[in-house]
């Protein structure tokens, strides 16, 4: 990466009481990067970005995890790690267990994603009924090789008398 890393005090100063987004967007721009080459490296949409850069973080995907997204695009920017996690906790963001924003799927939450529970009804009700098929099927099969016929006391009466 071409870019430089801010490690000045003078440059902290300029963007020090700027929110998180405003920070990133004029890093981004001091070092002639724009939001496309951003967006590539960190793998995340260009409006997710914009968003960022916005300050409006209520609008970002939600399987984003804000947090790591700032904590990434402050590393790209090779913005100091201590003046990114002041920035983050200017936020007042919740914790990775604490924010279940970034989960893509939480069955607790989302019914729409959840099963439904006739689903688990019906495949606990289907699940018996094929135990029981199979115990009959080979209860059957046994019963039938056990059939004492007429023609099976026949053949054997004619064994013994020859």
């Amino acid at each position: 990466m071409d870019h430089i890393t801010i490690t000045s005090q003078r440059e902290f100063q300029d963007y020090e009481n700027s929110p998180v987004g405003e920070f990133l967007k004029n890093i981004r721009e001091n070092q002639g990067i724009d939001v496309e080459k951003v967006s590539k490296f960190l793998k995340v949409r260009i409006k997710d970005i914009n968003y960022l850069e916005n300050n409006e973080i209520d609008k970002i995907e939600k399987n984003i995890y804000i947090v790591g997204l700032i904590k990434s695009y402050g590393n790209y920017l090779k913005i100091n790690e201590k003046i990114i996690e002041n920035k983050i906790q200017d936020l007042g963001l919740k914790s990775n267990t604490e924010n279940k924003r970034h989960t893509l799927i939480n069955i607790g939450e989302n019914r729409d994603l959840s099963p439904a529970n006739d689903l688990l009804f019906n495949a606990i009700i289907a699940s018996i009924f094929i135990i029981i098929f199979s115990l009959v099927m080979i209860n059957i099969f046994n019963t039938q090789r056990n059939i004492i016929t007429s023609e099976t006391i026949i053949n054997d009466i004619q064994k013994i008398n020859n």
